[in-house]
């Protein structure tokens, strides 16, 4: 029988430094890639939060100051696109602007599930994914769902999905369309409540 240990091995043989560094190279790249993944997945998971973060602030007509003046070290923590995070809106036929604090959703509107709450205690409707997102009929129209673009309409022109008109009470907002989406991805998700 021929002695193995002395029979020479082919260069880049399984235990070469050739065949082990590509081997770490293949190692690094796919550790490289998952953390690329990772990072990906947790930049998203961000966004969504600070959109998320916004849409509540838009709702509860939060401007991040805690009731500071403007300047005074307020949070600047919603601005996706450079918004404000107060909605500006007014009356449907009314020149001026409403002041910011008659113009919070909140003013009007209980939001998320709220079982067993009275009826009067909010002058609009529930807002809500089970509201917004269901087929429901609204203000004597057929049955209708929201979705972001028929919420942005709803907010803007004061036409709900089944093109009825609100009530004129409800103000017109001049709202862009990163508010828009921040207030759908908050009413139309998982209750925060």
């Amino acid at each position: 029988m021929a002695d193995r240990s002395s029979t020479p091995r082919p260069p880049g043989g399984a235990g070469s430094p050739v065949r082990r560094a590509a081997r770490h190279a293949v190692v690094l790249v796919v550790l490289l890639a998952a953390v690329m993944v990772l990072a990906s997945a947790g930049q998203r998971r961000w966004q969504e939060h600070r959109q998320a973060e916004l849409g509540e602030r838009l709702l509860q007509g939060d401007d991040g100051s805690g009731g500071r003046p403007a300047g005074a070290g307020a949070a600047d923590v919603a601005d996706l696109a450079g918004d404000a995070p107060v909605l500006r809106g007014r009356l449907a036929g009314h020149p001026d602007d409403l002041p910011p604090a008659a113009t919070r959703c909140v003013n009007c509107h209980a939001i998320g599930e709220a079982p067993g709450r009275p009826a009067t205690a909010t002058f609009g409707p529930l807002l809500g994914p089970a509201t917004l997102a269901w087929a429901l009929p609204r203000r004597g129209g057929p049955p209708s769902r929201y979705d972001a673009a028929s919420l942005c309409r709803l907010l803007r022109e004061g036409i709900d999905p089944a093109w009825v008109m609100v009530d004129a009470a409800m103000p017109r907002y001049a709202v862009s369309d990163a508010q828009c989406e921040a207030l759908w991805a908050r009413l139309a998700g998982p209750s925060r409540s």
